[in-house]
């Protein structure tokens, strides 16, 4: 696992685990509440439940609240078709100056024969506001308490309180004696204020209400009107206590109360949920691609906590949420900072050794940077100034480093110019090679060209110190060979160089020093040869058949011709070669002697075909050996 990894997967897992004791310890409960208080839409109610209110029509039909007892005695006397009849107003006091207005309610509770709950007030485990004893003998009791959760929002019920039960379970067991209820419950809130049907209480005192619109179903009395204060915060906005009350009622009777996602289960989402950012930001390296992953995972769990809400499984959205873009945002930074870092390494590692455009691909993808060796198909140019020393010794060490940095720096520009790589400067003396760490199908091709750019910018360079009146004139060998070395960053594990080698290497090296031999500037082995067959601007002539000091494989050289070259020169050299190849010297002699002119090739062959014909080997295969480096 690479350092960057590693330090990714510490950080997802160390968030996950914040995120969990977030979740363990409710820290974001209210919040989490908030957003469940958006997931609440519009459904289906019961339509047994119906709501007579004392709005503020009916205060300014019947007086000034609070109303004498008698009012509500008429409503109960008016709905004995009800199944049961709920009245949430406070009766803990006598009335003053109303006697019988306390008794007329009294007899009527007395003589329902529908049963009617009243509302009891507890706090801290006692009672606090009761009916009169009047009113209390003749009818049932429950629990009106609201819970307000840490935001003021009425959003759960207790089935009980103080050993009593709450005033909604006490009318839903009287409407359906088999319900089952927990303990405490969320409130399934049917809608805004007005979903259940709510008509003015005068209406009912009035005989308006046909008795087909409450009969068999609940009815609760209660207060709507503002003035009167019994109004509370809910998910689905402001809400008075009488229509909490019917939500309550519709919750209990509906019998499908949310659920709560096992703790376990819990924690298992929110880490496998932060995984996938944590695998996304390891995997993608686009950024708008990456961005477009994480918004549409973050829009599939979000989605799906609103589905699963609308059926009644809570799902822990804002941990969720909370963990995720934690994750996200942490990892993307943390890559973010780590690949500034690595890419300024690679910037820096080989801004002086690699072009612009390689460069940005390296940064791109910095994979292609293998630590240790992979073996890979490339091309290996080596370059050296011919008689470097004896030059040297001619000039000042100023002047010696003035020119030297001058003739580099071309060289350099060359090599970068045609996507190579500079490997390293020994002395005068330039290893570069093509085909790594960037892919490159015409390495071979672009290694020829920058040994041509190569000769051709020294000669501009000789013609520069020429004009400055500096009697020196640099000559240069270049070797390239191509095939399989093993390339990647070698040396110890705090100084390491991005090098290549290899025997293929070797070979390269030992091309460059037979450009002295030959009198030529470029060789090439046979392998380049044939990867730049269809290179019809770079000229070559096949130039021996050798094996070198440290291999006993033969190996075809050529030449890469610079300079122009009379036509009937190099056909005279090709029929010598094949005299040559074939053992008789002297039609060789005569056929190199055409073109030996100014061809130092020419003469060395003349040279070495005049001893062969004096010392012939037995047995003649065409192959020159180099017993010396």
């Amino acid at each position: 696992m690479s350092q960057r990894l590693l330090k990714s997967f510490i950080l997802f897992s160390a968030l996950s685990a914040v995120v969990i004791l977030l979740f363990a310890f409710s820290l974001f409960d209210i919040w989490q509440e908030k957003i469940f208080d958006k997931f609440f839409i519009k459904h289906t109610q019961t339509n047994d439940i119906i709501i007579f209110s004392v709005d503020n029509e009916s205060i300014n039909k019947v007086g000034q609240w609070p109303w004498s007892r008698g009012v509500f005695a008429d409503a109960i006397n008016k709905l004995q078709a009800a199944r049961v009849i709920g009245i949430d107003v406070n009766f803990s006091e006598s009335s003053r100056g109303d006697i019988a207005g306390d008794l007329k309610l009294s007899s009527a509770l007395g003589r329902s024969k529908t049963k009617v709950f009243l509302p009891v007030q507890v706090g801290l485990g006692d009672i606090l506001l009761e009916p009169l004893e009047l009113f209390k003998d003749k009818s049932f009791v429950g629990v009106a308490n609201v819970s307000l959760d840490g935001d003021g929002t009425v959003r759960k019920h207790h089935a009980s309180m103080s050993g009593l039960q709450s005033f909604g379970l006490a009318i839903a067991l009287e409407y359906e004696s088999k319900l089952k209820t927990p303990d405490t419950y969320r409130i399934d809130y049917a809608g805004p204020e007005k979903t259940f049907l709510t008509l003015p209480i005068t209406d009912l005192l009035s005989d308006s209400v046909p008795e087909r619109f409450y009969e068999d179903k609940i009815v609760l009395i209660g207060a709507t009107a503002p003035d009167l204060h019994d109004f509370f915060q809910t998910p689905v906005g402001f809400m008075s206590g009488v229509e909490i009350q019917a939500n309550v009622l519709n919750t209990l009777i509906a019998q499908d109360f949310y659920r709560n996602i096992p703790s376990g289960l819990n924690y298992l989402i929110i880490i496998v949920i932060n995984f996938i950012a944590f695998i996304l930001i390891q995997r993608i390296n686009k950024f708008s691609n990456l961005l477009f992953f994480l918004v549409l995972v973050w829009l599939i769990f979000n989605i799906f906590g609103i589905f699963l809400f609308s059926w009644k499984i809570l799902f822990p959205v804002l941990y969720l949420n909370v963990g995720f873009i934690l994750v996200s945002v942490l990892l993307i930074l943390l890559s973010y900072f780590s690949e500034s870092k690595e890419k300024k390494f690679i910037h820096d590692s080989f801004k002086y050794y690699l072009s612009t455009e390689v460069i940005d691909q390296l940064i791109s993808d910095p994979a292609k940077l293998k630590l240790g060796g992979e073996r890979k198909n490339l091309s290996i140019l080596f370059s050296d100034i011919r008689g470097f020393t004896s030059i040297s010794e001619l000039m000042t060490p100023e002047d010696l480093s003035r020119i030297l940095n001058k003739y580099l720096t071309k060289m350099t520009e060359v090599i970068m110019g045609q996507r190579g790589l500079v490997d390293k400067y020994i002395g005068d003396a330039i290893m570069a090679f093509w085909g790594a760490p960037i892919n490159n199908p015409n390495h071979a091709e672009d290694a020829c060209r920058s040994a041509i750019g190569m000769i051709r910018g020294l000669d501009k360079l000789n013609e520069y110190w020429s004009s400055e009146n500096k009697k020196q004139e640099l000559k240069i060998g270049v070797g390239i060979n191509t095939g399989d070395a093993v390339v990647g960053n070698f040396g110890s594990k705090d100084r390491f160089n991005y090098t290549v080698i290899g025997d293929e290497v070797n070979l390269a090296s030992r091309l460059e020093g037979l450009n002295k031999v030959y009198g030529t500037e470029i060789l090439i082995t046979e392998s380049t040869k044939k990867e730049i067959e269809s290179c019809s601007d770079i000229k070559t002539r096949e130039l021996d058949l050798i094996t070198v000091k440290g291999r006993s494989t033969p190996v075809l050289i050529y030449e890469v011709l610079v300079r122009p070259a009379e036509e009937s020169n190099l056909i005279s050299f090709k029929k010598g070669r094949e005299f040559y190849a074939a053992g008789k010297w002297q039609e060789a002699i005569e056929a190199f002697s055409l073109s030996s002119g100014s061809d130092q090739a020419s003469k060395l062959y003349v040279d070495r075909c005049k001893e062969l014909a004096i010392n012939s080997p037995v047995l003649w295969n065409g192959v020159y050996e180099f017993k010396t480096k």
